[in-house]
């Protein structure tokens, strides 16, 4: 791989770049502090969070795999493009929904913009750097994402603080807008209509591909764990007495520890493989997890904020590394499409159960059962056998 080849593959990922840093960075503005504004703000139960959280989930979900298809089959950019539009139509009804039914609806067509769109850029860079640079080329454009979740993260307290929580959405809708003319200057990429995996039935893909078999499972436990936990991260902070900046603050020093280990590991994903990697961000996620339940002040959630920032660098660029290692590139839209439907509808009802386990038994008890959930997932991915690219 030389230094032309890297420059060439950087240059022409730019647009994606830039714009998914400014998505990222509109969907933390509100993202930071949604959990803490549902319950604390609009009065809303733990369950009705959680059952809001599921929806979005599902709508995610559902849109995954077709938007991979389409990314594989037709022009990519319409598929971004349309992913953008429709987001910022959800995040806009979210800036006026006041009760459950309403947020429900918003968070369901959000969910959908944000499913297309995230699924058809992966799909992009991934194509774009083969099995070979992946982990590099995916990298860079997931870390401009994590610098823009940072940035988010950063100003959401002080722009709740200042304008209302409205505003949030609002803000985030604009933002998510003027991203869209940057999409006509990406390259389009060769389509892929006629590969072996693209015309697979996504059962007939489990049963016939053994290590994505594998490589779903282990996924489906880490993401039920952590999605039974997501919604409570900025309640918890809460519950401890910290106001919206410190919250936000927490957030933002873990994405921070985040985009500054990513390009790291990328760079490991691609000199020894994804496997190894994505294991040990399972194994590391238990401690991680627990370490943030057990903090009891804002110096100790600072310090687990870092160490969950660290742990989390090394889900995405091992997992996409992984995906391009079991199929060589090939239809990897509809790979990609598949492993991300499965594993977020097998997280939908974990937002809900996690807020059971909250209503009941608290933050703690809840953190260390989503931990316990994780961790049945390492033997899965220690299974997968996988080529390497050249």
């Amino acid at each position: 791989m030389s230094r032309e080849d890297v420059k060439s593959s950087i240059l022409t990922t730019l647009p994606l770049t830039v714009v998914y840093l400014l998505i990222n960075f509109s969907a933390w503005l509100w993202y930071a502090l949604f959990g803490k504004y549902l319950v604390l703000d609009l009065g809303f139960e733990g369950g009705a969070l959680g059952a809001v959280m599921m929806l979005y989930n599902l709508s995610y979900a559902v849109s995954a795999l077709p938007a991979g298809r389409f990314s594989d089959i037709i022009e990519s950019k319409k598929i971004l493009l349309a992913g953008i539009l429709i987001y910022s139509v959800g995040i806009f009804f979210m800036s006026r929904s006041l009760n459950f039914p309403s947020m429900a609806v918003s968070c369901i067509i959000a969910g959908v913009g944000e499913g297309v769109f995230f699924t058809s850029a992966t799909v992009y860079a991934v194509k774009k750097g083969g099995v070979r640079k992946v982990g590099m080329i995916y990298g860079f454009v997931l870390s401009s994402g994590l610098l823009g979740e940072v940035l988010g993260s950063l100003a959401s307290g002080y722009t709740k603080e200042y304008f209302g929580g409205q505003a949030l959405f609002l803000i985030s809708c604009l933002i998510a807008l003027a991203t869209s003319p940057l999409i006509l200057f990406l390259k389009e990429l060769p389509k892929t209509n006629g590969s072996r995996s693209s015309s697979m039935g996504l059962i007939r893909l489990l049963r016939s591909h053994k290590g994505f078999r594998l490589l779903a499972l282990g996924l489906i436990f880490h993401g039920i764990g952590f999605n039974m936990i997501s919604p409570f991260i900025s309640v918890h902070a809460g519950a401890l007495g910290l106001n919206d900046k410190s919250i936000g603050f927490v957030n933002f020093t873990w994405l921070l520890s985040t985009m500054i280990t990513t390009a790291l590991w990328s760079i490991l994903a691609d000199k020894i493989g994804g496997k190894l990697i994505l294991a040990g961000h399972l194994i590391f996620s238990f401690a991680s997890w627990a370490t943030y339940a057990h903090s009891w002040n804002f110096a100790t959630l600072i310090y687990a904020a870092v160490f969950l920032g660290i742990v989390s660098s090394m889900d995405m660029p091992s997992r996409r590394k992984l995906v391009a290692e079991l199929e060589s590139g090939q239809g990897i839209g509809v790979l990609i499409g598949s492993l991300d439907l499965l594993t977020m509808l097998s997280s939908i009802p974990a937002p809900m159960l996690g807020g059971a386990i909250y209503q009941a038994a608290g933050v703690v008890t809840l953190f260390w059962i989503a931990s316990i959930i994780n961790s049945i997932g390492v033997p899965f991915l220690l299974k997968v056998k996988a080529k390497r690219g050249l």
